[in-house]
């Protein structure tokens, strides 16, 4: 794989990631946290959580 396209692969699975945990942390989270908080903080965990994901499966795709 070319430089670029690991490149594009991390950002858009990193991207994915903190959309899906910001939708999933507004859906679980509005009501006790309310909308803000509840969205960026499943932004954050969606990146982290999702983040270390990409990376691995980029390392393996690359290996095989």
């Amino acid at each position: 794989m070319s430089a670029i396209v690991i490149v594009v692969a991390l950002a858009a699975g990193l991207a994915a990631a903190m959309g899906a945990g910001a939708l999933s942390g507004l859906r679980i989270g509005k009501d006790a946290l309310g909308t803000e908080l509840a969205t960026y903080m499943g932004a954050l965990y969606g990146g982290l959580a999702g983040g270390v994901a990409v990376v691995v499966t980029t390392l393996v795709l690359l290996l095989i």
